[in-house]
């Protein structure tokens, strides 16, 4: 897939927020429920168009696809991610043996996440890689590989998760956070996405129709009315446990509204063509390459700006600016070398769509 500026901006932007909220920038709402909710639809619309394109790409799908979507996943995950455990276990060592939590990603329903807070999302994004190719290659198959079934298919999962977080809550009155980084009843989040990379590749008229401004503008409006009325009823006081249907269903509400957004995003919001934007043209498809890496560096290269300046000040400000400088030096040293290095290692034993032809 060629790269997307409009994609590049939106992970670019999302990880911004992420960590401006968590060094202390952005008080009151949580605008990075937001930041990771694009993050997940846009992991699964970019994962969508692997999977679908590779799975037509012979008359029967091949298990072997299902394998080197996997491996070169996990080569694109796994290493950066064990790296940033092992550094993170040299220094909290009292975790323990409940580290095996994190390196099997399962912390979110067992151990917790207070050891590495910020995988929460990580550990949604992983089971979706893991159990999204296994459930779509079953069903293409063994019952029907034809687009309407397929696409009725993942419909019918995302109505499935709905009725299970509606059960669910009716039973144990749960709240918000706890379904939040629930690995399987947060995954409509992920599958809306791969919807959207399904109707790009077999229904291009009907993508092509939300490519439009007018489309984009009213799915932009939605999207402001939705974020409003969240954050009136999430701050100063938090009552989104009252809204029982919020719990249910406006994780999939979000999340349609997000994909109205995208295919415009995606074809029609291009790099500034004047001279003097070239260097932030660079920075944002820059930010969206070491995403991943911010995403798992922000907050120790936080902790560690806060250690080096605690003689001198311990003021917000100061600390957030050198965690950020701290940020960048190290995602770019951890993509150059260990991100860089293991994705030749992917490409040279598991190529990316080996069949030339594409049905």
């Amino acid at each position: 897939m060629n790269r997307s500026f409009g994609v590049d901006l939106v992970r670019a932007v999302s990880i911004l927020i992420v960590i401006f909220r968590h060094y202390g920038f952005m008080p009151g709402f949580n605008f990075g429920t937001y930041a990771i909710e694009f993050l997940f639809v846009v992991s699964g619309y970019l994962i969508g168009q692997i999977l679908i394109k590779d799975f037509y790409s012979t008359e029967l799908v091949e298990p072997s696809s299902v394998k080197r979507f996997m491996m070169r996943r996990w080569f694109r995950i796994l290493p950066l991610y064990y790296l940033a455990v092992f550094v993170k276990f040299i220094f909290h060592p009292e975790v323990g043996a409940n580290l095996l939590y994190y390196i099997f990603f399962l912390q979110n329903h067992f151990y917790g996440i207070s050891f590495f807070p910020e995988t929460w999302s990580l550990v949604i994004d992983e089971w979706f890689y893991l159990g999204t190719p296994i459930f779509l290659f079953l069903f293409m198959r063994f019952v029907s590989s034809k687009r309407l079934y397929v696409l009725f298919y993942l419909i019918g999962i995302i109505v499935v998760i709905n009725i299970l977080r509606f059960v669910w809550i009716s039973k144990t009155n749960i709240p918000f956070d706890g379904l939040n980084g629930n690995i399987i009843l947060h995954q409509d989040t992920l599958l809306i996405g791969v919807i959207l990379a399904f109707i790009k590749s077999k229904f291009t008229t009907i993508f092509n129709r939300f490519n439009s401004k007018p489309y984009f503008l009213v799915a932009t409006i939605l999207f402001l009315m939705h974020t409003y009325f969240i954050k009136s009823i999430r701050y100063p006081i938090d009552n989104i446990d009252s809204y029982f249907w919020v719990k249910t269903f406006d994780f999939t509400v979000c999340a349609i509204i997000i994909i109205a957004m995208l295919p415009f995003i995606e074809n029609s919001i291009m790099p500034v063509k004047n001279i003097k934007f070239k260097l932030f043209n660079k920075v944002i498809v820059m930010g969206s390459k070491l995403s991943y890496a911010l995403y798992l560096a922000h907050n120790m290269s936080h902790d560690l700006a806060g250690f080096v300046l605690s003689p001198v000040t311990n003021n917000y400000i100061i600390v957030g600016i050198m965690g950020i400088i701290f940020s960048i030096g190290i995602s770019y040293l951890a993509y150059q070398y260990v991100e860089k290095y293991f994705l030749i290692i992917r490409d040279k034993y598991y190529p990316d769509q080996p069949h030339l032809k594409v049905i």
